[in-house]
């Protein structure tokens, strides 16, 4: 029983190199994603426009308008980025990754705070109430997310990134800590 069982995981590492990794041009792969994983002036950009977009659609409530945000979703490249780097084991790209991804957060949930400071809605909606209890299903779907978006990536699937941006997007739950705040 043994033998079939390690025969049966030969076939699958064979067809995993041939299909699905022997395609795959590593080099380009890592270097894109080091280039787009960083701070920049377009990834600011990006956090200030989705962050509020974000705390309008929480705040009157509107699910369509959070999803707006969520298809920008900013966050999702140095996250990528730091995936990347810790399974490479580069620690440059580590440290630029988690310091865009942190910056990029400080910047979202700074904005939200002023936006809900200047704004006539004080009241916790049903959106945001929502986003105030996690769950282990929310831990898998972002680890199932986490597998979707490298396969997306590797493979440049773009209409996979989209839903994998949707299932991880960090903005509404950001915006959240910045209405509570």
């Amino acid at each position: 029983m043994g033998g079939l069982t390690r025969s049966r995981g030969a076939v699958i590492a064979r067809w995993w190199r041939s299909r699905a990794s022997g395609k795959v041009h590593h080099a380009a792969v890592v270097e894109r994603i080091a280039a787009e994983s960083g701070w920049s002036g377009s990834y600011l950009f990006a956090i200030l426009i989705s962050a509020g977009i974000a705390v309008r659609g929480l705040l009157l409530p509107s699910s369509a308008v959070i999803i707006g945000a969520m298809l920008i979703s900013p966050l999702m490249l140095p996250i990528i980025g730091l995936g990347f780097g810790i399974a490479t084991f580069d620690l440059t790209e580590i440290r630029r990754a988690l310091s865009a991804l942190l910056l990029g957060a400080l910047v979202a949930v700074g904005l939200c705070t002023l936006i809900v400071v200047a704004s006539p809605i004080q009241t916790v909606t049903s959106e945001i109430a929502v986003r105030t209890r996690p769950n282990l299903f929310d831990l898998l779907v972002a680890l199932l997310s986490a597998l979707a978006g490298s396969y997306a990536v590797i493979n440049e699937r773009s209409t996979t990134v989209v839903g994998v941006a949707i299932a991880t997007a960090l903005m509404p739950p950001l915006a959240v800590v910045g209405f509570g705040l």
